[in-house]
């Protein structure tokens, strides 16, 4: 077995914008290759200039293997109310846009952003870390499944292909092979 790279996770900085938007152009293709239409038809500037302003906010992380930003995730505190309900829900961190280059797909890579992702709830004292995912990408949903994640419920909201609500506990996960560049992050 290969070595497993170490990561070093960073907020993304402006300069990150157009790599950020790489990885999830080359999803789009990746997904559209295998018929999911995910991301494809309705993508457009809207969904570049969100991307924008989560790295303005500094809630987009990158994820760098010896200098290449490779991956990428998105964390805030705000649910999608379409889909969420925090009142009923309670607090959550909100995991959007986890995207790996292609290219890295199966070194488990994405298992261990996500399990960085529930330590980072974890340590911002939210008692989960939720998404919701395509209705559709049942694939997707097996996956988040199989990351420790409970389906809460499904929701059809017209006009919106998502609705598929996950969530998993946020107990201390320590990933071994992730290094923080950035101590704190303002999510």
């Amino acid at each position: 077995m290969a070595e497993r790279p170490v990561l070093v996770a960073r907020l993304a900085v402006e300069s990150d914008t157009d790599r950020v938007i790489g990885l999830r152009a080359e999803s789009e293709r990746w997904l559209a290759r295998r018929g999911i239409q995910q991301w494809t038809a309705k993508w457009d500037e809207v969904g570049r200039e969100k991307i924008r302003r989560n790295i303005a906010n500094r809630e987009t992380w990158v994820f760098e293997d010896d200098g290449d930003v490779i991956a990428t995730v998105t964390l805030n505190t705000r649910p999608d109310l379409d889909f969420w309900n925090p009142d009923r829900d309670g607090p959550a961190l909100y995991l959007y846009k986890l995207l790996l280059a292609r290219d890295r797909a199966g070194e488990s890579l994405g298992a261990d952003i996500v399990n960085w992702s529930v330590n980072q709830a974890a340590l911002r004292g939210f008692p989960w870390l939720r998404l919701d995912v395509w209705r559709n990408n049942h694939g997707l949903q097996r996956y988040y499944l199989d990351q420790g994640f409970e389906h809460v419920r499904t929701v059809e909201v017209p006009g919106r292909d998502s609705g598929a609500c996950f969530q998993r506990r946020a107990v201390p996960t320590p990933v071994e092979n992730i290094v923080d560049a950035d101590a704190q992050a303002d999510v």
